[in-house]
């Protein structure tokens, strides 16, 4: 049960941010609010609270509860008995800054004109997601986290968040993460932006925009699930051999894709997925490692992941990794987990296979649930060895 439920129904809370509030690069957002969903009840000493950061297109709605009791993007992992005990543990699921359900970004009105930002929403960075959850949580009046876990996106934001405020959480774990985006990520991306930003940028009907997002999403789509997963749901199934579609075809593949890129276009704004596929592809941790300059950034291309690991207070980190993800390969869970532990951080890493590929932290909670059970109560138990499960594989524990 959540123990701050939603003000109204199928609705998240929201708490507003110090204003203005300073953006990475030099913008700024007045009356800017995140939305936040909790589960749990926060203990009386408050050490019991986990952040949860999100991958780019979900809300805050993690969970089913009495004030939304519509499915959340995690349900089989929250809950009690679950790996994220709400018996134990205070989740805080947090809508990322820039996102549009609950959370300012670009489909929020401009202060000044009363419009929505759309293309004048500034630049945001990952690191600016993990300073809006930050600010949420003390306004919860949390000052340590027990843990802060994120998954995709997510998977990013929970170094930043290390990063950003060292020794405010004790454990952190990535899940399909990565230090910085590899080339085929951002080239993906960029395609998807391609797609949906020529026609934004003109001025296009809505209905070209909506038609715009079904590609882009279709094509990340392909990057986050594995071959084997399509190949043994769909194979070359067809409805019927002709059904005057566009390509020719009515593959029963081509229907599921269609199927999940109409629910993201009735859901999802397409400016608030420019920005953050933006941010996601412009993040990079080795970033902390380098001094700003005297204008407070880094210089750009400048990087040094093992110093920037050095500059967190972890007392332990997971990082786990799926062989069949094509966004977020493994070898960067690898490198992530070589990075930590080389920084002298208690660094465990978990190697998982599932045809889900990117997306299975959504669809193999089997798989994960133990893993993030036996790590957030290993950090209960700081002095005793992690044992792994025997269906993972560990190659840095």
């Amino acid at each position: 049960m959540s123990a701050t439920p939603p003000e109204a129904p199928s609705t998240a809370r929201r708490i507003a941010l110090p204003s203005p509030f300073r953006l990475t690069t030099g913008g700024a957002l007045y009356g800017a609010a995140v939305a936040v969903e909790t589960y749990g009840t926060l203990a009386p000493a408050r050490d019991n609270a986990i952040l949860l950061f999100t991958g780019l297109s979900a809300s805050a709605h993690a969970a089913a509860h009495p004030g939304d009791p519509s499915p959340g993007w995690w349900d089989a992992m929250i809950g009690p008995g679950c790996a994220l005990d709400t018996d134990r543990y205070y989740v805080v699921s947090v809508n990322s800054l820039g996102s549009c359900f609950g959370s300012t970004g670009p489909a929020s009105l401009h202060p000044q004109t009363g419009q929505p930002y759309a293309g004048d929403f500034p630049e945001l960075r990952v690191e600016d997601i993990a300073r809006a959850s930050q600010a949420a949580v003390e306004a919860l009046g949390i000052e340590t986290l027990y843990a802060v876990i994120g998954c995709s996106l997510g998977g990013m934001t929970v170094l930043a968040h290390a990063a950003l405020f060292p020794g405010r959480a004790r454990g952190l774990v990535s899940i399909s993460g990565a230090m910085a985006a590899n080339a085929a990520a951002i080239a993906t991306r960029s395609l998807q932006r391609e797609i949906v930003g020529s026609l934004l940028q003109s001025g296009a009907a809505p209905a070209q925009v909506q038609q715009a997002m079904r590609w882009a999403r279709k094509i990340g789509i392909l990057s986050y699930v594995g071959t084997e997963l399509l190949e043994q749901r769909f194979g070359r199934d067809q409805a019927e051999p002709y059904a005057g579609r566009g390509s020719g075809t009515d593959f029963e593949v081509e229907s599921w894709l269609e199927h999940l890129a109409q629910k993201f276009v009735r859901t999802f704004d397409p400016w608030a997925y420019w920005t953050i596929s933006r941010a996601m592809d412009l993040f990079d941790f080795g970033t902390f490692g380098v001094a700003a300059g005297p204008d407070g950034l880094r210089h750009r291309g400048a990087t040094d992941t093992g110093a920037a690991a050095r500059t967190l207070q972890l007392q332990q980190a997971l990082v786990v990794g799926v062989r069949e993800d094509l966004l977020f390969p493994v070898g960067q869970q690898r490198a992530l987990a070589q990075t930590l532990g080389a920084a002298g951080i208690d660094c465990g890493y978990v190697e998982l296979s599932s045809p889900y590929g990117h997306d299975a932290f959504l669809a193999d909670a089997a798989l994960f649930t133990p893993i993030l059970s036996d790590f957030l109560g290993g950090l209960a138990r700081p002095n005793l060895p992690r044992a792994l499960q025997p269906n993972v594989r560990s190659d840095y524990a």
